[in-house]
């Protein structure tokens, strides 16, 4: 299926910067998804209130393989674009299910909504946006078993979409930002007698900047590799794994080998998986995170995205118990 031509005005876009308060509600997991083994619905609340949706059998103007690490999945990545009289929905999904079980799902996605916007020319400037990542096994109705002793790790990808304004550059005209979408490993240490977790982004490997997610919006092909992402290390500190198995700190600590970096005001959180490993572990974490920084050069730029970590047992064996009882999803439009 060929994708509709789309010119999204990028100047400025993502240079705000939320209020905490802001921050702490737009990071509620919640159900964002509903799938039954052939339609993907894919839907968010918007700030008025009303609730935007897309589905696979109507609004998708992309169909990509994708690429996931549960044992024995199989994903496809899609875009979906809808457009009404009110405004745009353009958005992003990366599906990840098991064909034998498809209850047994995940979603990675990204909204982006242009309110009283439509194409050829939206400006991402003005748009009301979204990472999300949902599944059954995150459901916020569902309490998951966490252990009270003991630690575990995960290992897993992280990505999402990096702003770069170098240093000396008089302003954020669209000829000085750099803006692209990037992805590294990320690893997470669960300390479960202390009740915490924290993690790193890019502290095993090196962030990259390629174009797996965000082609329609920023086009085909990687530019300006002065802005690259390569070496930043974000390092998510430690937060309280909270009873509802739910974990969000205001922290997040971005550092590099070859720059100084002279501020950095981030936030991170996420769950654990209500679906255990064979050693009793959550089988996996997923959540967001982002970080606005500046540069002892005057450069500044963000970093804003998702996550997915599996535990060490759950990557060997590929083996978990079921989705408990009550998981299941009532249809939505």
């Amino acid at each position: 299926m060929k994708p509709i031509p789309i010119l999204l005005v990028l100047a400025l876009a993502l240079t705000a910067c939320a209020s905490e308060p802001a921050r702490q509600e737009a990071f509620k997991l919640e159900q964002n998804t509903k799938f039954d083994g052939r339609t993907l619905r894919f839907f968010v609340k918007l700030d008025n209130g009303t609730v935007a949706s897309v589905n696979t059998n109507e609004d998708v103007i992309e169909v990509l393989p994708g690429a996931t690490p549960l044992p024995g999945h199989q994903a496809q990545a899609f875009t979906f674009l809808k457009v009404k009289t009110e405004g745009t929905s353009l958005s992003h999904a990366l599906l990840s299910w098991d064909p034998d079980n498809p209850a047994d799902y995940l979603v990675f996605g990204w909204w982006a909504e242009f309110v009283g916007q439509h194409p050829p020319r939206m400006s991402l400037a003005d748009a009301e946006r979204f990472a999300l990542v949902d599944g059954p096994e995150l459901d916020h109705g569902i309490v998951p078993e966490v252990p009270v002793e003991g630690t575990a790790t995960y290992l897993g990808q992280a990505g999402g979409l990096y702003r770069y304004v170098p240093g000396g550059e008089p302003g954020e005209d669209i000829d000085n930002i750099v803006l692209e979408e990037y992805q590294g490993t990320l690893t997470l240490t669960a300390d479960f007698f202390d009740g915490t977790v924290k993690g790193c982004i890019g502290c095993i490997g090196d962030l990259v900047t390629q174009r797996a997610h965000f082609g329609i919006i920023l086009g085909g092909e990687v530019e300006a590799p002065q802005g690259t992402a390569r070496d930043y290390e974000l390092h998510l500190a430690s937060a309280t794994i909270r009873d509802d198995g739910h974990f969000v700190r205001n922290r997040v600590i971005l550092r590099h080998p070859e720059r100084t970096v002279t501020r950095s005001e981030g936030y991170w959180g996420g769950a654990f998986s209500s679906r255990q490993d064979t050693d009793g572990n959550p089988r996996l974490a997923a959540g967001f995170s982002g970080v606005e920084f500046e540069q002892s050069d005057g450069a500044r730029g963000e970093f804003f995205g998702s996550f997915l970590g599996l535990s060490e047992r759950f990557r060997e064996t590929g083996a978990s118990s079921p989705l408990p009882e009550g998981s299941g999803r009532p249809a939505r439009n």
